[in-house]
């Protein structure tokens, strides 16, 4: 009887220790809290949902964007260097936001990127990137986004939303209703906490960045064919924009830069805006104004329309730009275009293409833009397609050299393409019979 007693003590102290080994297999341990949807997703590379806690993507993978992705209060989303987010659905209900209180540390660098697109990289397919903060705007505290109702605005003009750095975004601008579409990047009432250095929006089907009041500050900003306005602003934003590179080869887009209501005085710092197609580089609506310094303009029919009649005052240039000239006086008052010829805003570029190496982009300017004026001697090369988008002025003392077999192909801008040799300046165009120097419009219309 005794030993039968030992025999069942022994089977039940090897059952125990079976069952405790267990413990430390692959088998989910029951006392430990559930993984949410949220982070199971993402632990399977989609993103979808809302986050809740701080998360940060794997390095390097690539992840599917499926839908809302949401970074609630408090939670924080780190994306490391070289990720790509795809948003392999399309529509309204395919974004990524981050709510007042929430961060994004976004930490692309030159050579490893962090890419965000639709898998086509069409204009619409997506909603892009919207961020809320709690710094001031004019719409006040609480505010309501057009964007998914999220609510933005507050009295923290400081506060910090996060990080981006390297980011490029491309095909964004899903149609939300009739009246508006998903910007590239959204910051509705960021602070200047908020760390934003090295963005390109690319392909946007409505603008570029746009700013709802807040104070945050931007720095490199390339943006490409974005059909609306490439910069826009309103609601009383007081931030800043330095090195922004804007270029348009589709025709159709509405400005490089769009002021509205409130004006706080944000400021620009050196800026190129480069269209091939013509339209209009600056537009302020309403009483909004800026500070602009070392800007470049080719290619626009209109440098700056003050669209409502607000007063030119509250748009302040460096000295480099001598005058803003109002194309038409007599005409403004009847027709309500108050459009402006900025003197000296077709200098030479103070961004380029070139400066933003890490860019991903099909858009091709190896043709060379010929902008702006001629101090010294300027000597053109044959082997180059160059365009002449606006004027190009040879300045007293200053020389253009045209070699041999040079083609010059010229925007059909009207009066406002054209090449000037000023009194004591000089062109030599040094054409021969079986290899002339060729300028022309590309269909070579009378008038052009």
């Amino acid at each position: 009887m005794k030993k039968n007693v030992v025999n069942f003590c022994s089977v039940a102290f090897l059952l125990a220790a079976l069952t405790f080994s267990s413990c430390g297999s692959d088998e989910p341990d029951p006392m430990a809290p559930p993984v949410s949807s949220v982070i199971e997703n993402l632990n399977n590379g989609v993103l979808e949902g809302t986050l809740s806690e701080n998360f940060t993507l794997d390095a390097g993978v690539q992840y599917s964007l499926t839908g809302q992705f949401i970074i609630s209060e408090g939670a924080k989303l780190s994306i490391p260097a070289g990720t790509q987010i795809i948003a392999s659905s399309e529509g309204t209900d395919v974004y990524i936001a981050v709510l007042t209180g929430g961060q994004i540390d976004i930490n692309g660098n030159e050579g490893n990127p962090v890419v965000m697109s639709s898998v086509e990289g069409n204009p619409g397919d997506w909603g892009g990137l919207t961020i809320c903060g709690k710094a001031t705007t004019t719409a006040g505290v609480d505010a309501v986004a057009e964007v998914g109702g999220f609510i933005y605005g507050g009295s923290s003009d400081n506060d910090s939303s996060g990080i981006i750095r390297y980011l490029q975004i491309v095909g964004t601008g899903a149609q939300i209703n009739s009246e508006s579409q998903y910007n590239g990047v959204s910051f509705y009432a960021v602070g200047s906490g908020t760390l934003v250095d090295n963005i390109a929006v690319i392909n946007g089907k409505d603008d570029g960045v746009e700013f709802f009041g807040g104070t945050v500050n931007v720095s490199n900003l390339y943006l490409e064919n974005n059909d609306d306005d490439s910069i826009d602003w309103t609601e009383g934003w007081s931030g800043s924009v330095t090195n922004a590179f804007i270029s348009h080869t589709v025709a159709g887009f509405s400005t490089a830069f769009e002021g509205d209501k409130d004006n706080a005085n944000p400021t620009f710092t050196n800026i190129t805006a480069v269209s091939a197609v013509g339209g209009t580089a600056l537009q302020f609506k309403k009483q909004s104004g800026a500070t602009i310094e070392g800007l470049s303009l080719s290619g626009y029919d209109v440098d700056l329309d003050m669209k409502d009649g607000g007063d030119i005052a509250n748009v302040i240039f460096d000295s480099d730009i001598s005058s803003a000239a109002l194309t038409d006086p007599d005409a403004a008052e009847t027709s309500g275009k108050y459009f402006y010829v900025l003197n000296g805003a077709q200098g030479a570029a103070t961004v380029a293409k070139e400066d933003f190496p890490w860019v991903a982009s099909d858009l091709s300017f190896e043709s060379s833009i010929l902008q702006g004026t001629v101090s010294g001697t300027v000597t053109l090369d044959a082997n180059v397609s160059y365009i002449l988008n606006s004027s190009y002025i040879v300045q007293d003392g200053g020389k253009l050299v045209i070699p041999a077999g040079t083609k010059i192909k010229v925007r059909d801008g009207g009066t406002g393409v054209y090449i000037a040799v000023l009194q004591g300046g000089e062109i030599e165009i040094d054409g021969t019979a079986s290899n002339p120097v060729v300028m022309s419009s590309a269909n070579a219309n009378s008038g052009d």
